[in-house]
C-alpha cells in the first residue's frame, strides 16, 4: 500500500468513523513497513488535509462537476492539500499517485474524474479566500475553522486577537517533556535525553517543562525508566494553581491519563494522591502511567465524577473537566468539525456536574482547580462564575503564572501567546464554616 493510499484509508477512519487522528496514524505507523520519509509524508498529508479541511473543500468545489463519490471527494482533498502546501512533492506525481489510487478503488473511469480535475485545477485559478468580504466568512475558511466558533471568538476577542487564535491553532505545536522530579532534577535529565542524540531544551515558561523536537522520544532510556512523562506545559500550570503542600491528600476526580494528578505528586513530599475516571480503560493508562515513573502513594479507581461518591475530604481536588478540546485542535484537527453549540451546552451541564458534586469531599479551606483545554467562554468564565454563584462557601482564590507575568483566580490562556495549547484555568477555596 503507498502511503497516499494509506493516508486516504486514515482519512475516510477519522471523517466517517469518528476515529482520533493520533490513534488511527500511531497504529499505521505500528504496524505498516514505512521508512522514515514516508512515515514523515503520511502524518503531513493526514494531519495537513484534516487542517485545512475547509479550505481545501473551498478550492476544489468549482472544478467538480459531476456526482463523485466520498471517497474521491477525500482523495481531491488529499491531492489539492499536497499541491497547494508541499512545494517538495511534483504536481505530476500528486496527480498520477491519485489516478492510481481511484483506478484501483473504483475502476478506469473514478480514476478519468480525478485526473480530469486535478488538471482542471491546476489550470484554472482557485477562489480567492482573501476578496471575501464578510470576516467571519473569509476567516472560517481561511483557517479552516466553523463559522459558528469564529463568531463566538468575534464576540470576547478582536479582529486581530481572533486571527492571531486561528492562525495559531494551525501552526505545529511545540512538544513538552514534565521531569518526574521524584526522580531526576530537570538538568540531569536534559543531560541524559541529549546523550541519547534527542533535541532538549529547558523552557522558560515552567520550572518542570522541557521543550523537545523530533520523534521516537518514547522509545529513550530515560523514558522507559520513568524519569519524564510528556505533557504540554499549558496542562503543568494546573500544578501551579494547584500548590500542592507537604502531605497533603489530593483528588485528581477526571485524571486520565494522570498527568495533572502525578505532578501533584511529583510536587510533595509524602502525601497521597486518589485518581478517578469514568472508564475502566483509562484506570489502566493511569495504572501504567503510574507504574512507568515509578510512583507510589497513589491509587485509581473507576468513578463518575458528576454523581459519585468518594471515601474521606480532600485537602485539594483537581477538575480537568470533559471539554470541547478547541484549545487542542493543532494536536486533534478533526475536533474543531465535530463540535456545535448544542454540543456545547451538553459539556456545560457536565461540568457543573462534577463541579457541584466533588465540591461536597473538599476539606473547609481546601482548594478546588477547573480546568479545560478549550477556548470557549461559556465552558471556562460562564462555568466558573455560574459555580461561584450557586455555592456561598465557595470564593475565588488567586494564583499565579510568572510566565504570563499574571495573578488572579482564573486565566484563558490563548494558544498564540506562548505557543501552547488553548487552556484555562480557575482556582477556589472553600470557607472555613
Amino acid at each position: 500500500m503507498t502511503v497516499r493510499s494509506l493516508a486516504l484509508e486514515l482519512y475516510e477512519e477519522v471523517i466517517d468513523d469518528k476515529a482520533y487522528s493520533n490513534i488511527v496514524l500511531n497504529e499505521a505507523l505500528r504496524f505498516e513497513e514505512l521508512n522514515a520519509q514516508d512515515r514523515g509524508l503520511l502524518t503531513e498529508i493526514l494531519y495537513g488535509t484534516l487542517q485545512h479541511k475547509l479550505t481545501l473543500e473551498y478550492y476544489v468545489r468549482p472544478f467538480i462537476k459531476t456526482k463523485l463519490r466520498r471517497w474521491q471527494r477525500y482523495l481531491l482533498l488529499i491531492s489539492v492539500y499536497q499541491l497547494e502546501y508541499l512545494d517538495r512533492v511534483p504536481d505530476f506525481a500528486v496527480i498520477n499517485e491519485a489516478v492510481e489510487i481511484a483506478k484501483e478503488r473504483g475502476g478506469l473511469q473514478a480514476g478519468k474524474q480525478i485526473n480530469g480535475i486535478l488538471r482542471a485545477y491546476l489550470r484554472g485559478e482557485r477562489p480567492l479566500i482573501d476578496d471575501i468580504k464578510n470576516d467571519a466568512s473569509r476567516l472560517s475558511l481561511k483557517y479552516s475553522m466553523p463559522k459558528w466558533l469564529v463568531k463566538h471568538w468575534f464576540k470576547h476577542y478582536s479582529l486581530e486577537e481572533t486571527e492571531n487564535i486561528l492562525k495559531s491553532l494551525n501552526e505545529k505545536p511545540q512538544m513538552y517533556l514534565r521531569v518526574n522530579k521524584k526522580r531526576v532534577d530537570r538538568d540531569n535529565l536534559i543531560e541524559m535525553l541529549l546523550d541519547e542524540g534527542y533535541d532538549v531544551r529547558a523552557s522558560d515558561l515552567h520550572p518542570d517543562a522541557v521543550e523537545f523536537n523530533g520523534q521516537n522520544i518514547t522509545q529513550s532510556r530515560s523514558y522507559k525508566d520513568g524519569f519524564f512523562a510528556i505533557q504540554d506545559v499549558s496542562s503543568m500550570f494546573v500544578n501551579m494553581a494547584l500548590e500542592a503542600a507537604d502531605g497533603e491528600q489530593i483528588l485528581d476526580a477526571c485524571s486520565a491519563p494522570g498527568g495533572k494528578g502525578f505532578h501533584a505528586l511529583e510536587s510533595m513530599d509524602g502525601g497521597h494522591v486518589s485518581l478517578g475516571d469514568v472508564h475502566e480503560h483509562k484506570i489502566t493508562l493511569i495504572d501504567n502511567e503510574g507504574q512507568r515513573l515509578k510512583h507510589d502513594n497513589y491509587d485509581a479507581f473507576i468513578k463518575n465524577a458528576a454523581t459519585g461518591s468518594y471515601e474521606g475530604l480532600y485537602d485539594r481536588i483537581i477538575v480537568d473537566a470533559p471539554c470541547s478540546g478547541l484549545g487542542v485542535v493543532k494536536r486533534k484537527p478533526e475536533i474543531k468539525y465535530e463540535r456545535n453549540e448544542e454540543s456545547i451546552g451538553d459539556l456545560v451541564e457536565l461540568q457543573l456536574e462534577i463541579l457541584d458534586n466533588v465540591k461536597n469531599y473538599l476539606k473547609p479551606n481546601g482548594v478546588l482547580i477547573y480546568s479545560t483545554c478549550t477556548i470557549h467562554q461559556l465552558e471556562n468564565e460562564n462555568v466558573a462564575y455560574t459555580f461561584k454563584k450557586k455555592h456561598s462557601d465557595i470564593e475565588f482564590d488567586n494564583f499565579s503564572i510568572p510566565a504570563f507575568n499574571f495573578t488572579g483566580p482564573y486565566r484563558q490562556i490563548l494558544p498564540y501567546e506562548h505557543q501552547t495549547d488553548g487552556f484555562f484555568i480557575a482556582r477556589f477555596k472553600k470557607s472555613d464554616s
